[in-house]
């Protein structure tokens, strides 16, 4: 996302193959995290969102499971990993109620972007943007 000239990455993803070990789920979720942990800090660095509302989304496609993860910075500053939602991929013919968890996760996604996207342009400046605004220092030219 585009606000006031800065780019801001909302959502990263690691994605396996259907057939995978344990072990690449695993680094792959560790991954994911550290991106995640990542944009957290750029994002509050370029504007300050509110906090407890604002989250960085994590999506993991391991084998045949989608997971959705989500990093939260809370009221003290402190960033919360959520595991919000698993579901099975449904990649042939399946049972309805898989198919409606995977289309549960999906609409999960979907509503937390729509909220992250109003946020991101209602956030306020950082501190050294606010400085810059107020400050009483006169640039003059140098002959």
């Amino acid at each position: 996302m585009k606000n006031k000239g800065k780019k801001y990455e909302l959502m990263y993803s690691e994605c396996s193959r259907l057939f995978c070990t344990s072990q690449k789920i695993d680094d792959d979720a560790v991954k994911l995290w550290r991106e995640t942990n990542d944009s957290m800090y750029w994002v509050y660095k370029g504007c300050r969102p509110e906090k407890d509302e604002f989250g960085i989304i994590g999506l993991q496609v391991a084998g045949p499971l989608l997971r959705l993860t989500v990093l939260i910075r809370d009221g003290a500053s402190v960033d919360q990993y959520y595991h919000l939602h698993e579901s099975e991929i449904p990649v042939q013919y399946s049972d309805s109620c898989i198919v409606a968890e995977f289309i549960k996760t999906l609409l999960i996604l979907h509503n937390i972007l729509i909220v992250n996207m109003t946020l991101i342009p209602h956030g306020s400046l950082p501190k050294s943007e606010r400085q810059k605004e107020n400050s009483s220092t006169v640039d003059s030219d140098s002959d």
